[in-house]
């Protein structure tokens, strides 16, 4: 809701810093056959949404003083989170007891990346992820929920491992973080990117999804659905311009089909910034294609990605469907 996403301490004596302009003498980093080199690890946490808030309309640019609030009252929430525990509180009371956390969630701060910052993009401070349509909403062709019903054909959810979803099961990272569209969710929203003249790979952190981007092909492998997709680059000018088809029938992006298009665009604007645009395109889905756009922000190169470890479905797995087996058992016995 606006009043939750505006609200925050007084800001007044918030001083944000001007845009600075590039430098003069900056030049583009390019590799030994002069393309635009993107290698390294990128970042796209942030705290602007996917989708616009409602309440804000078409209006795709925040002002100085809302961006105070948000990342001031961001920065307060989590000071509040941070803050020591209730010594004196009973084991169990909750967060009423203490205020001092909720202790039924499931990942506290210290676990979280959601990033710090509204995204400033070509001197904008973003509403939204998403720009086309101008509401910044997802344009849905008819009742969304229709496009997340289960398949009756499919499996069902405590049928067997192949009924849970996708990162339950650590094949794939939640919320498209590897995409494509790459977008940051809630934790490890890094990236790196390796590049020769014939191939890109992306190496998403969340479960070391790698996306290998072919750029010396012009016809799509529609023979194998991939979990990522099937993706084919080109330069056009500084930027690659990739396109991607074929997903696997399971990745299922916002209720996408197997009609789905991702066309992404890769542009180098400052030594370490990266603006990543995305345009997702399903006639069959969507009322028309939507597009959104995020800086992508270089990570210090002495901080290297490290390897994720996925441990929801390795441990938690084996007693979801053990507590549906007894469930039936219990069922059948008419308990």
């Amino acid at each position: 809701m606006l009043k939750t996403w505006l609200t925050g301490l007084n800001a007044a004596a918030l001083v944000l810093a001007a845009i600075p302009a590039l430098a003069q003498d900056w030049e583009i980093p390019r590799t030994a056959s002069g393309r635009p080199d993107l290698q390294g690890v990128w970042t796209n946490k942030t705290l602007t949404p996917l989708t616009r808030p409602k309440e804000l309309g078409d209006i795709r640019a925040l002002s100085t003083e809302q961006v105070g609030r948000l990342e001031s009252g961001h920065q307060d929430f989590l000071s509040a989170e941070f803050a020591d525990s209730n010594s004196e509180r009973e084991a169990g009371a909750g967060a009423q007891a203490g205020d001092d956390g909720d202790t039924n969630d499931g990942y506290n701060e210290f676990w979280k990346d959601l990033g710090t910052q509204i995204q400033l993009i070509n001197g904008e401070y973003r509403s939204s992820i998403i720009i086309d349509p101008p509401n910044g909403q997802i344009p849905y062709a008819g009742d969304p929920r229709s496009r997340f019903s289960r398949d009756p054909n499919a499996p069902g959810r405590s049928d067997g491992p192949e009924g849970r979803p996708l990162a339950e099961r650590c094949l794939l990272a939640f919320g498209s973080h590897a995409g494509p569209p790459m977008l940051p969710v809630m934790y490890n929203n890094n990236y790196q990117f390796v590049q020769t003249d014939d191939y890109v790979m992306i190496l998403a952190e969340m479960a070391h999804d790698a996306r290998i981007i072919r750029l010396n092909d012009s016809e799509h492998m529609l023979d194998m659905d991939k979990w990522m997709g099937d993706s084919i680059g080109h330069w056009q000018e500084d930027t690659l311009v990739v396109e991607t088809k074929a997903f696997n029938s399971q990745q299922k992006f916002r209720g996408a089909s197997e009609n789905l298009t991702v066309t992404e665009r890769f542009t180098r604007t400052a030594e370490s910034e990266m603006l990543y645009s995305f345009t997702v395109e399903d006639p069959s889905v969507f009322s028309q294609p939507f597009t959104g756009e995020l800086m992508l922000n270089a990570r210090p190169s002495r901080e290297s990605m490290y390897e994720y470890a996925c441990h929801e479905g390795n441990y938690a797995l084996a007693g979801i469907l053990a507590g549906a087996r007894r469930l039936e058992s219990h069922t059948k016995e008419g308990r």
